[in-house]
């Protein structure tokens, strides 16, 4: 069985290509004017200068980290100290941008907005208990619930069982949810894939996946985790 690519723009070097995933590092905006997709699914910087305080952040010794990180430790979030411009992201057919509260001055009007509900039927507390996913979807708005607290975590994030890897990482279940319920692909792009979370998605639903991510460290971690991936991508 001969398994699809993505599309390789014409003198761009991609940092991994394998089964239909491709990863390129470098900056989102350079990148993206050349590359086709069908569909963008993505958890872009909001433009908040957003610092976690959070002391939740675990390396799995499993899948082959040896070191023990806290969210403080992380790399800094590119392009958060600054507005978020979503406008190179509206190019394509089918689009959902996760925290779309924070630059909804700049996006269109849409009728399908997904809330994200992270604390299921838990309390609140100092935490937001939801987060707000702007789509350009022609569907009823949404609310996919998923408790994701701290340590709290359900899913294949729950920390006994992988790892958090970013300190803005959102659950692979979030980001499936999306790709199923905005009906994307069969090529996906995430020009700020962060460790990866949609480009498992992506695999998980059989679509093709093209990730852009500037920093070197989360594209080692997005590679990593795509090849501790055991389900196969394409079965048919």
């Amino acid at each position: 069985m001969n398994t699809p690519s993505t599309p390789t723009p014409s003198g761009l070097s991609s940092y991994y290509e394998q089964g239909g995933i491709t990863i390129y590092c470098g900056d989102a905006y350079e990148i993206l004017p050349h590359i086709e997709a069908d569909a963008c699914v993505s958890d872009p910087p909001y433009g908040i200068g957003y610092k976690s305080g959070h002391n939740t952040g675990y390396v799995n010794k499993r899948e082959g980290w040896d070191d023990w990180r806290r969210d403080e430790n992380f790399a800094p979030i590119a392009g958060d100290d600054k507005p978020f411009d979503p406008t190179p992201m509206l190019r394509f057919g089918t689009v959902a941008l996760c925290g779309g509260n924070h630059f909804a001055s700049r996006l269109p009007d849409s009728r399908c907005w997904v809330t994200w509900d992270k604390r299921e039927d838990s309390g609140s507390d100092r935490q937001s208990d939801c987060e707000y996913v702007w789509t350009n979807f022609e569907q009823p708005s949404r609310v996919f619930r998923h408790l994701w607290r701290g340590l709290c975590r359900r899913g294949e994030e729950n920390v006994s069982k992988a790892a958090k890897y970013h300190p803005n990482q959102k659950p692979v279940a979030l980001m499936r949810f999306l790709i199923e319920y905005g009906d994307c692909g069969p090529v996906v792009v995430d020009p700020f894939m962060g460790s990866g979370s949609t480009l498992l998605a992506a695999m998980d639903c059989g679509l093709q996946c093209i990730g852009i991510e500037s920093s070197e460290e989360y594209c080692k971690v997005a590679k990593r985790r795509l090849q501790n991936r055991t389900r196969p991508l394409f079965t048919g």
